[in-house]
C-alpha cells in the first residue's frame, strides 16, 4: 500500500484531478489505528474537506488476481462506483469480507478507514485476503505477485479517478 502511494502522486501530477486529493501513510494501525485516529482528531485540511477515505493495504500479492473492497455493507452510496470499475479492471474487484457473523471475516473495523468511519467520513479498505506470507518475516518485497499489485494500482487509481468525477454526489449523499 505505501508504494502504491507513490504511484498514485506520480499518475495525478501527469493527469491532474478535478478536486484535491490526500495521500496519506498511516503508522500504528495494528496498535489501534494511531495514526488514523491522530490525523482525524487534527487534520492538516478543513475537516469538513475530508469526503471519503479510501484505504490501500496489503495489495501485493494474490495468487487469485482477486482485489478485496470492504465498506459497502454499511455505505451501499459506493457500490456504483465499484461496479463500474469492476466491470473494466484487470483483477477481479470483489466486495465482501463484512460479515461480523463470521469470526476474522469482517475487516471493516480493522484497518484505518475505520477511523474515518467512527468520524462519520466514509471509508473503504482495498486489499487481499491473509496469506502465508501476511505478519511473517517473509512479507517482503522478494514474495510479491508483481503482475497483479501493478494490475491492483492500475485498479485504484481508477477507483480514485471514479472518485473524483463523482465526488459531489459523494459528499451530498451524507
Amino acid at each position: 500500500g505505501t508504494a502504491a502511494l507513490f504511484a498514485f502522486g506520480a499518475y495525478f501530477t501527469a493527469h491532474p484531478p478535478v478536486n484535491s486529493l490526500l495521500f496519506v501513510a498511516f503508522d500504528g494501525e495494528e496498535q489501534g489505528l494511531l495514526g488514523s485516529r491522530a490525523f482525524i482528531a487534527a487534520p492538516p485540511v478543513p475537516r469538513t474537506t475530508l469526503i471519503v477515505n479510501l484505504n490501500v493495504d496489503m495489495i501485493g500479492r494474490d495468487p487469485n488476481n482477486e482485489l478485496w473492497v470492504t465498506g459497502l455493507k454499511r455505505q451501499p452510496f459506493f457500490t456504483p462506483i465499484i461496479d463500474r470499475v469492476a466491470a473494466r479492471a484487470s483483477v477481479k474487484l470483489l466486495a465482501g469480507h463484512e460479515d461480523s457473523s463470521v469470526r476474522g471475516n469482517d475487516w471493516t473495523q480493522d484497518s484505518d478507514q475505520f477511523a474515518f468511519i467512527e468520524a462519520g467520513i466514509p471509508g473503504f479498505y482495498f486489499g487481499v485476503e491473509d496469506a502465508q506470507h501476511h505478519h511473517q518475516p517473509t512479507d517482503d518485497y522478494e514474495t510479491m505477485t508483481y503482475p497483479f499489485y501493478v494490475r491492483a494500482v492500475e485498479t485504484l487509481i481508477d477507483v480514485i479517478t471514479e472518485v473524483d468525477a463523482n465526488l459531489d454526489a459523494i459528499a451530498n449523499r451524507r
